[in-house]
C-alpha cells in the first residue's frame, strides 16, 4: 500500500472517530443536563469514550486493525446517524 493511500485510510478513520466523539459528548451533556442523570447510562458513555480515545491514540499510531476497524464499524454507525430518516 502506498503511504497516500496510509494517509488518505488514517486521515478518514480519525474523521470518523472524531465524528463519533462529538456525538458521544453531545449524549454526554444532555444526560447531564437531565433532572435526574442516569448514572449508569452516563457510566455507559464515559466507558465508550474512553475506547474512542484509545482507539483515536492507535490510529494517530497508524495501528492497522484500528484503522480498519474505525473505517468500518464506527463508518457504520455514522452513515446511520446521517441517514435520512425512514417516513
Amino acid at each position: 500500500m502506498s503511504y497516500a493511500t496510509d494517509d488518505a485510510e488514517m486521515s478518514s478513520a480519525r474523521e470518523i472517530l472524531y465524528l463519533c466523539r462529538g456525538k458521544l459528548l453531545g449524549e454526554v451533556r444532555q444526560e447531564k443536563s437531565c433532572s435526574q442523570p442516569d448514572a449508569g447510562r452516563l457510566a455507559d458513555l464515559g466507558g465508550m469514550l474512553d475506547q474512542l480515545r484509545d482507539d483515536i491514540r492507535a490510529v494517530h499510531a497508524g495501528d492497522r486493525a484500528v484503522i480498519t476497524r474505525a473505517r468500518v464499524l464506527y463508518g457504520r454507525l455514522v452513515r446511520a446517524w446521517y441517514a435520512p430518516a425512514p417516513h
